[in-house]
């Protein structure tokens, strides 16, 4: 546990927050399932998180692939979390964690620290089949590790990798439903593009 001072100068003790990871491969509604989350949580003081990258639907607000969404501020780096949450933020919301740099895992492991629920969404592999290193990490400080699944969409069966279907332009790697669809480990194929590193992501 930490230690706050409040305004009368007593030290008061800070129970470790909690994180819980929300991933899987696109389209298998990681952003749904946050919302959920959201919804149901009786927190007063809750910040979402949007990646400046992601501006597939909207730029201010986190979207579905079907439309539902909430209102979000707007974040470049990890470091830019901790700016935006306050000391009376309960819950830090993040979606499409896989966007952020290496830092990532230690804001993560401050916001818990400081007593705060952190909730992340992202992909755990990218369209190589390649792990994020930087999710690896987070995993390990999870308390809670929720694995989505799609549905493929060549042979309907499960699925958990994220299939690229369009050129990648000038190494631009985000996109939406005219770009990737989700398939099983058997249909999925990799791009033929060589593999591209995640902080290269555009």
């Amino acid at each position: 546990m930490n230690s706050n001072t409040e305004g009368n100068g007593v030290h008061t003790a800070v129970s470790r927050g909690s994180v819980e990871l929300i991933c899987g491969c696109m389209f298998s509604g990681k952003t749904t399932a946050l919302l959920q989350r959201l919804e149901q949580d009786e927190a007063r003081c809750i910040l979402v998180i949007k990646h400046t990258k992601d501006a597939r639907y909207s730029r201010t607000r986190i979207m579905t692939h079907d439309g539902h969404g909430c209102d979000a501020v707007s974040a470049a780096e990890a470091e830019d979390i901790i700016q935006q949450t306050s000391e009376s933020t309960e819950v830090v919301a993040i979606d499409e964690g896989h966007f952020y740099d290496e830092k990532l895992p230690e804001v993560v492991d401050r916001l818990a620290n400081a007593g705060k629920r952190v909730l992340i969404t992202t992909l755990d592999m990218d369209m190589w089949g390649r792990p994020f290193p930087i999710i690896q990490e987070i995993e390990r400080l999870a308390t809670r590790v929720s694995r989505q699944l799609a549905r493929c969409a060549v042979c309907g069966q499960p699925g958990t990798h994220t299939q690229r279907r369009t050129p990648i332009v000038n190494r631009n790697l985000v996109g939406g439903s005219d770009d990737f669809e989700p398939r099983c480990g058997t249909c999925w194929r990799p791009p033929p593009e060589s593999p591209i590193d995640s902080n290269e992501m555009a």
